[in-house]
């Protein structure tokens, strides 16, 4: 009977753990809680796994479909912010169908451009949750444990990092890194601002040293050339929309002045600039990644001439590369499947219809951040520096840049648009 008894309680135990976990996944409020859960953990893992990320995409997006208003995101979708980037995949889908090019090179590059799916999404999740402030500020954190493990690294190379990876660099590229570092730094000063606002001081010094952090590793530690020259250009952007021209330009000055003391006291910003002009000096006698880019652009446009409306198709960046390079002494780096400029990118594969989309999604994504907050700022940073280190890379292709630029959109439009709107109607619990 003692046996009984036991085996009916831990039954009954059971009963209650199963309804507690259903209840809690039926409701549909959880389910929207657990789907920014999953975002917040997609914005920790981007600067550091791609694997890790790719897992978490996949569980946001299972539990976001349980949750979505079908009539309601059908809406949204007539939207030029959201149907532009679905635009763009499916043109990717239908230019594998004239694309003379290898499936799994054809595969390969409409995958690249499915995370484009991934921006109406989002902008649907946060103009209905109140958690977006979380995907940046957990963004923000991560980064900042990148950004200490750097400097540890450049302290004592023998420490964190295993041989053969770049000082200063724990994880991805210089490239990639360039590009978080200087989201960070606008970030971190846009808080500063929103802090110093609240009459917080302390709160607003501390991320006003963060930013500082943040370009300092850039001027001693690990420089991305595009990212340093991004920069004052997006500095300039930001400061003449959003703030009046009298405050910008002493603000600018006062940047001026300390970057130039930046340059004497910071070798490795002197040498990473210095290079540039060093590489397209030596460039018909040796390789160098000036050189390359040049080479690139100079076959794209060949390319782009002979298919000028609607490309060679999807995947077939690579195949002409190969084709040029018949009968001639080419190394590696001269046969690539991107020529290190989205527009020429888009231009080969997907000829004027292609860039006039993609222009299109950034025009329009740039003017959904109009407003004097500083979320819109942060949302114009995002959408200028993918505009602007896309003259040198392609980063709307790129993996982990590409996922940048579609979370720094797709959630700060969300939380732009949530506020011009009436809250939406509660959810029911079942």
């Amino acid at each position: 009977m003692q046996y009984a008894s036991s085996d009916q309680n831990t039954a009954a135990g059971n009963e209650v753990w199963t309804r507690r976990l259903w209840g809690d996944w039926a409701s549909v409020s959880r389910r929207s809680r657990q789907a920014d859960q999953f975002a917040i953990l997609m914005a920790i893992s981007l600067p550091w796994s791609t694997t890790v990320l790719g897992i978490f995409t996949v569980l946001w997006l299972i539990t976001l479909a349980t949750v979505i208003d079908i009539f309601q995101f059908r809406t949204q979708l007539s939207r030029p912010a959201c149907w532009l980037p679905v635009a763009l995949f499916c043109l990717a889908v239908a230019g594998m169908a004239w694309a003379d090019a290898p499936l799994g090179a054809r595969t390969y590059a409409v995958g690249t451009m499915a995370k484009l799916l991934a921006i109406p999404l989002l902008i649907y999740q946060f103009e209905r949750s109140e958690n977006g402030i979380r995907i940046l500020l957990a963004f923000l954190a991560s980064c900042t444990a990148l950004l200490a493990l750097s400097w540890l690294n450049w302290l004592d190379p023998r420490t964190v990092l295993p041989s053969g990876r770049p000082i200063g660099v724990p994880v991805k590229n210089w490239i990639t890194q360039g590009v978080e570092f200087v989201l960070c730094i606008f970030g971190a000063a846009a808080l500063a601002v929103v802090m110093w606002r609240k009459q917080r001081p302390y709160a607003a010094t501390g991320f006003a040293l963060l930013g500082v952090a943040f370009f300092l590793n850039m001027a001693f530690v690990a420089s991305s050339r595009t990212s340093l020259v991004s920069l004052p250009v997006l500095l300039l952007i930001s400061t003449l929309r959003y703030i009046g021209w009298r405050r910008a330009i002493a603000l600018n000055l006062m940047i001026v002045i300390a970057a130039m003391l930046t340059w004497f006291l910071a070798p490795n910003l002197r040498k990473r600039i210095d290079s540039i002009q060093q590489e397209y000096s030596l460039r018909d006698s040796r390789i160098t990644s000036v050189g390359l880019r040049l080479e690139y652009w100079s076959h794209a446009r060949k390319f782009i001439s002979s298919a000028p409306l609607i490309g060679h198709g999807t995947g077939s960046i690579k195949t002409l590369f190969e084709r040029e390079a018949v009968g001639k002494t080419v190394t590696d780096e001269q046969v690539v499947a991107n020529p290190h400029n989205q527009t020429l990118y888009f231009a080969i594969e997907w000829g004027a219809i292609g860039v006039i989309l993609l222009y299109a999604m950034w025009i329009t994504h740039f003017l959904l951040f109009t407003e004097m907050r500083w979320i819109s700022w942060l949302g114009t940073i995002v959408v200028s520096q993918n505009i602007f280190d896309s003259l040198f890379n392609s980063h709307l292709s790129d993996y982990v840049e590409g996922w940048i630029y579609v979370l720094g959109v797709g959630v700060a439009a969300g939380m732009v648009s949530r506020t011009r709107k009436p809250p939406p109607t509660a959810a029911p619990s079942g």
